[in-house]
């Protein structure tokens, strides 16, 4: 591993430690420790701080991939950065090298064999509750979520394991737009059918949660297919998964 790489990935080891730890360094002043200047890459909406802590003024957010002098470390977690005068950014916003966008299906491809042990392992966990269960890209970027039997939870592919995207305390008959890239559901609820219109919603967790936006699916309910419990969850069925996904991402 080069030296640089080596020193970003111990950047980005110190930022998320900080981020534990804050509250018992924040009235310590950092210690920064000059380096020959090197050039890395900002990664999206990569905040500069005035100084080397996050409780300081954010000066600007710096675009995806614009070129940072760095000259120096923090020992939380920082790098001083020469803009103009000397400020800061947490190390885990800064890469070594501009790597070509690829989008989460590609990704999806080239991570095929760990997203189906995590997809085999969540089912595994599931079996006891949902013999059945579907796969649908419902969120519309070409990779499929794991939908259980009853309609309650919803699983997606995210930093090799599987997270949940909703959970609900009812059984729910989910519809998908694909035109328009709406996600449906149908419950009854005091004898009353429910629709209910949702989002992915980012604000709380990275990978995103359904939220519910609207109760009138009105204007989607035309062009929606059922999505139906497609596969049998046992041994057999997980055990060819890796080709289920690969025939699903169209390899």
């Amino acid at each position: 591993m080069k030296p640089v790489k080596k020193l970003l990935l111990a950047m980005t080891f110190a930022f998320f430690a900080m981020e534990i730890f804050l509250p018992f360094r924040q009235a310590q002043a950092a210690e920064i420790t000059p380096i020959d200047t090197i050039e890395l890459y900002s990664t999206s909406g990569t905040p500069v701080y005035a100084e080397p802590n996050v409780y300081s003024q954010i000066v600007l957010y710096l675009d995806r991939f614009t070129n940072v002098r760095v000259t120096g470390i923090t020992d939380t977690g920082f790098y001083r950065v020469d803009l103009n005068g000397d400020y800061y950014i947490p190390g885990a916003y800064l890469v070594t090298q501009i790597e070509e966008y690829k989008s989460s299906w590609e990704l999806a491809l080239e991570d095929l064999e760990d997203m189906t042990q995590a997809y085999r392992t969540q089912l595994e966990m599931m079996e006891s509750y949902s013999k059945a269960f579907a796969l649908k890209d419902v969120t519309g970027d070409g990779v499929p979520e794991i939908i259980d039997a009853a309609g309650r939870e919803i699983y997606t592919y995210y930093n090799d394991r599987a997270v949940i995207m909703y959970y609900s305390d009812y059984p729910v008959t989910f519809y998908y737009s694909k035109s328009n890239n709406r996600l449906m559901g149908k419950y009854t609820w005091n004898d009353t059918e429910i629709w209910e219109v949702y989002n992915k919603d980012t604000t709380y967790v990275p990978w995103g949660q359904f939220k519910c936006v609207s109760t009138d699916a009105s204007a989607y309910k035309s062009d929606a297919y059922t999505i139906s419990r497609d596969y049998t969850n046992d041994t057999e069925t997980r055990a060819d998964l890796f080709n289920i996904l690969a025939d699903f991402l169209s390899l």
